[in-house]
């Protein structure tokens, strides 16, 4: 029980860019420079990848997944319970492959037994909203 009060309450504090439902709050400005090109190119990438993803196309959804927890060069900002929420998307996609497994277990394994929870909590809520219907594939974490 006390584990229980200790996710919600960091649920309530903790409000991840899924959330707040805004494609643009896990990117980042681009510095000028050198890599200022490369960098807009990833930051226009991932939010069209996000809104491929929220429509449950598996492509963007791995992108969404990848950008978030590597942070595509600099473009986004990495947010491991985001990343992690959205390889349990996949996994529940139907379109799931072996290494998008092993891209599940790899990113949310090392994550503390709160921001798993967070992150089931997450996933949930996106397959509902994207496939229209309950999770069915156990995480694996």
């Amino acid at each position: 029980m006390l584990k229980f009060l200790l996710t919600l309450s960091l649920g309530v504090f903790c409000v991840s860019p899924l959330q707040a439902g805004e494609l643009t709050s896990a990117t980042k400005n681009c510095l000028s420079g050198e890599k200022q090109g490369h960098c807009e190119r990833w930051v226009k990438d991932y939010k069209t990848a996000m809104e491929l993803a929220q429509k449950g196309d598996h492509g963007a959804q791995v992108t969404v997944a990848f950008c978030l927890s590597t942070g595509c060069h600099g473009a986004v900002t990495i947010d491991k319970v985001a990343s992690c929420s959205w390889h349990l998307v996949i996994a529940n996609s139907g379109a799931a492959t072996v290494l998008d497994g092993s891209n599940l277990r790899n990113t949310c394994r090392p994550m503390t037994a709160p921001e798993k929870d967070q992150a089931r909590t997450l996933s949930r809520d996106l397959v509902q909203k994207i496939y229209k219907r309950p999770m069915v594939t156990t995480d694996q974490m």
